[in-house]
């Protein structure tokens, strides 16, 4: 049997699969609001708002198998802010462990070759450092996850970010030349298989239906250095800016909202974030949404 038969064998005999408990749905209506994050290291910041959310615990079980999901499209470095910070994915897996975690798990689908965004990014060295399970995408773990959406419904997904109990969907914060933004709603590109920039038609509706047919039972958006501009790719550092600042909140939306509002935007101009706002998935008012603030 060819690959490609193969490939569509294995969707089409696992579209009515019943496979983990993270299967999308919207947070609750009583999830609290945003924590937003200030200091001088992005891993004592990111500890600062994990405490700040009520600890890691609040959000992890013993036992549980968790899957940290950073942006790791990118063959650059952590000062190119195209790719998630290393040291917040530390603090994150740390605080995961030490709140019972059975395993942690680090996965993206890059567009570079995965070899080497994950090696320059840092992300790998950290990742085997601390012991955690780091994966790379296999077009032969490629389920049908139905997001149920207006303009989204059945897709691919590797089943790698179904088979856990509790999905952190961390993500950078950086201009997208398609998006606007890229952050925790556009950071699900990665989850998915199959032709992706199908998806660009429409992609505010399609994001949204994304991030509101799979749930993040976490989100912490890294805002520790920004790409302000040739995002998502970027490569030049006078493109980036400094911010040390970490966001986090249970509720996808109103972390994009607020991280969308720290790069200078109007949230509501955001095509995905007023398409998941008419969705029901949360509030795009910045002046609406409770922020607790955490300094390291």
């Amino acid at each position: 049997m060819k690959r490609r038969d193969f490939v569509k064998t294995t969707l089409a005999a696992s579209a009515a699969m019943s496979i983990s408990p993270v299967l999308g749905g919207k947070t609750p209506p009583t999830a609290p609001g945003v924590v937003m994050g200030s200091g001088s290291d992005p891993h004592a910041t990111t500890m600062a708002v994990i405490k700040a959310m009520g600890g890691m615990k609040k959000f992890i079980s013993k036992g549980d198998v968790v899957m940290l999901k950073p942006n790791i499209g990118w063959n650059r470095t952590v000062e190119q802010a195209a790719c998630t910070n290393p040291e917040v994915l530390r603090a994150l897996a740390e605080a995961a462990l030490d709140a019972g975690a059975k395993k942690v798990i680090v996965m993206d689908r890059p567009c570079h070759k995965p070899e080497d965004t994950y090696l320059r990014s840092g992300i790998g060295p950290m990742a085997r450092k601390l012991g955690l399970d780091l994966r790379h995408v296999d077009d032969n773990r490629l389920v049908l996850h139905d997001f149920k959406g207006k303009y989204l419904e059945k897709w691919p997904v590797y089943r790698d970010f179904l088979e856990v109990d509790k999905f952190i969907n961390v993500p950078i914060l950086k201009h997208h030349g398609s998006a606007e933004l890229t952050i925790a709603m556009k950071n699900l590109y990665g989850i998915l298989g199959g032709r992706r920039g199908k998806l660009h038609r429409n992609m505010g509706g399609n994001i949204a239906d994304l991030a509101n047919g799979f749930t993040s039972h976490l989100v912490v958006v890294d805002a520790w250095r920004i790409l302000l501009h040739n995002g998502p790719v970027g490569g030049r550092l006078s493109d980036v800016a400094v911010k040390k600042r970490i966001i986090a909140s249970t509720n996808i939306l109103e972390a994009d909202t607020m991280a969308a509002q720290l790069f200078g935007r109007v949230p509501a101009e955001i095509p995905f974030i007023r398409a998941g706002h008419e969705l029901g998935m949360g509030r795009m008012d910045p002046k609406a949404i409770p922020v607790k603030r955490a300094v390291a």
